[in-house]
């Protein structure tokens, strides 16, 4: 059996992220592993009034969402059990969100990375792509892909 040290656990604040940082947490527990949840900031592109007419990303916004996230991420870590190791990272990317947690992990030596899917098909998947999709292609370590048993609302 593999010797799991280090768990990265990307989340994006949604319910499936929440999901996913309570599944990581038991296998951190089952390994005696350290946690690493992650937040990826990546530039945001705002649309105009009219669909067909994109502007560029705005940076000015982007400390303000990094502070956002790092806010966020000290309230979880302050109700999470004490019995693990949880390091909180929250990093900014100008590439997708599924290449800048590869890369996160790769640079932790994770042992695996725990991600949530929100389970998208059809019209919303091909619209929205799989992050969870694209880090198991790419990632260097095992990935588990955590579903919710019951539907998230």
């Amino acid at each position: 059996m593999p010797t799991i040290k280090r768990i990265v656990v990307p989340t994006d604040f949604s319910p499936h992220g929440r999901h996913a940082v309570a599944s990581a947490l038991e296998y951190a527990r089952l390994f005696k592993a350290e946690l690493h949840v992650l937040h990826v900031v990546v530039p945001q592109v705002y649309q105009s009034e009219m669909p067909e007419m994109m502007m560029p990303p705005v940076e000015d916004f982007t400390e303000d969402r990094l502070e956002a996230a790092r806010k966020r991420l000290r309230e979880w870590q302050k109700t999470m059990p004490g019995d693990v190791d949880i390091q909180t990272h929250v990093i900014e990317s100008t590439k997708n969100a599924d290449d800048a947690i590869c890369e996160f992990a790769d640079s932790m030596d994770a042992d695996l990375i725990v991600i949530g899917s929100h389970g998208h098909t059809g019209l919303m998947h091909m619209l929205l792509g799989s992050t969870a999709e694209q880090v198991v292609r790419h990632a260097k370590c095992p990935v588990l892909v955590v579903k919710p048993r019951v539907p998230i609302t």
